[in-house]
């Protein structure tokens, strides 16, 4: 495969890769079930590619953490998933609207039990979307302010 020229963007890439990882690590650990049935998964590679703007990406399933990084053309990933970025955000479902189907399109292959798996993992995940709050403004006003978030997403 030819070298890509170089762009400012290449050097954003780890960093937003960092910050992803991070972000989902964080939610992740508000849900107690979601993290021990992450550890079944201990080893699997998922790769996602976005088609425009062209973007792919690694997620490693390492104990009860996710692993962010590039995708090695070496190594070749459990299930992968091609999508615009109308499919990506069109699988979020705060982002859906009423019974409409999604927008844009999603291809999705490989392990199809590991898809199956992934998709129960994510309808079940549960977050205490509280605690964070909590920790951070205390017991009273925590609850409050999540509540208050938690309205406004719906």
């Amino acid at each position: 495969m030819a070298d890509l020229p170089f762009s400012p963007f290449s050097l954003l890439k780890p960093m937003a890769g960092r910050a992803l990882e991070t972000a989902l690590n964080r939610a992740i650990a508000l849900d107690a079930d979601t993290g021990a049935a992450l550890r079944a998964l201990d080893g699997q590679q998922i790769a996602l590619a976005l088609s425009a703007p062209p973007l792919a990406l690694t997620l490693r399933v390492d104990g009860d953490r996710l692993r962010v990084g590039p995708v090695d053309p070496e190594v070749e990933a459990d299930l992968s998933v091609r999508t615009t970025l109308a499919g990506a955000l069109g699988q979020l479902p705060f982002l859906r609207r009423g019974d409409a189907p999604p927008i844009g399109q999603v291809r999705v292959s490989g392990d199809a039990e590991l898809a199956r798996r992934l998709q129960r993992l994510a309808a079940g995940f549960d977050p205490d979307w509280q605690r964070p709050f909590v920790a951070v403004l205390g017991e009273v006003v925590g609850v409050q302010v999540a509540n208050a978030f938690a309205t406004a997403l719906r």
